[in-house]
């Protein structure tokens, strides 16, 4: 037998013999009852798993969508001006409309509570791209910088072979929670539920795919009321393990926004460093949570952003 014979038949033998010892192991894995969920349930500070089922409606791809998300795509697809996109302060808000009366434009609002930045880049990929708005607005960065407490939200998509040998072989569970517990011995704090450079990277995602259809991109940074030593009690218990960490790890994702629209040709609205120059006047613009608006933060806000999106249409990049 010549030399490339000899290494097939050693290479066919490596094979036998692994598959040997993971049928072994397999085996024994079953007889001993041997079974860990090799997947982590998706978990999120909020919305919790009985919100997302009751108030939600699931998506293969984005994981949950409001009830009329699909009522809304119907209607921007007959024409719209303006694609607001983010989170539960862009949801909740009434400045996208403000925004829109006092331009008059027609736009929608594709915001979805609990949204990350990830959800964002697959709903630009899927859904905004194909609406061919002259202007898609972006506000994301609170959600992101949350605590993880299953996956971050980038491995909240296991292919369907990681899903088959999750479910059905035992020495797959057994390797999972092997690295699992690895990880966890070596993990001080919570992973982020976007991190840093992946929040960066979902922003420039955005921002390229809205550049790709010819709309002009506006970036939002996600003003605050929150200061140090007053951090809200009730984010300890499912959003941030150390509340300490929430003003300088809220402005670092602004930050972020900033550099990203600088570096990619996209209008910044820095709506952040406005109501930081009000100080406390500020206070009366947001609820009691310092995050989301009230009717005159609203206000000001539509006016901020409407000044934003006249900016974008006027630059000629």
């Amino acid at each position: 037998m010549n030399r490339r014979g000899l290494l097939i038949v050693a290479a066919v033998g490596v094979v036998l013999s692994v598959t040997c010892a993971i049928a072994v192991a397999e085996i024994a894995l079953r007889i001993a009852h041997f079974s860990f969920q090799a997947i982590p349930q998706v978990q999120f500070g909020w919305p919790q798993p009985d919100v997302i089922v009751n108030e939600f409606k699931s998506d293969p791809d984005l994981l949950w969508v409001t009830p009329d998300y699909q009522e809304r795509l119907h209607r921007a697809r007959s024409g719209t001006d303006v694609i607001f996109m983010g989170d539960s302060c862009v949801e909740f808000s009434r400045y996208p409309e403000r925004t829109l009366g006092a331009l008059n434009l027609r736009g929608e609002k594709f915001a979805v509570p609990g949204w990350s930045s990830e959800q964002g880049r697959a709903q630009m990929e899927r859904d905004v791209s194909t609406l061919h708005p002259r202007v898609v607005v972006v506000e994301f960065g609170w959600n992101d910088h949350w605590d993880a407490l299953g996956p971050p939200d980038d491995e909240t998509h296991p292919s369907a072979v990681t899903v088959w040998l999750a479910d059905h072989a035992r020495v797959y569970q057994a390797y999972r929670k092997a690295v699992l517990g690895w990880q966890t011995s070596r993990q001080h704090t919570l992973p982020r539920r976007v991190a840093m450079e992946r929040y960066r990277s979902n922003l420039r995602q955005i921002v390229h795919g809205a550049q790709s259809i010819g709309a002009k991109v506006v970036l939002v940074t996600a003003p605050t009321d929150h200061e140090v030593g007053a951090e809200p009690d009730y984010l300890r218990a499912r959003h941030l393990r150390e509340l300490g960490d929430l003003v300088p790890l809220h402005a670092s994702y602004v930050q972020a926004t900033r550099d990203v629209a600088m570096n990619e040709n996209a209008t910044l609205c820095d709506a952040a460093a406005e109501m930081d120059k009000l100080g406390r006047t500020r206070r009366p613009f947001f609820r009691a949570d310092g995050i989301h608006f009230t009717p005159p933060g609203d206000r000001f806000m539509g006016d901020l952003v409407s000044g934003c999106i006249r900016t974008a249409l006027a630059d000629g990049r």
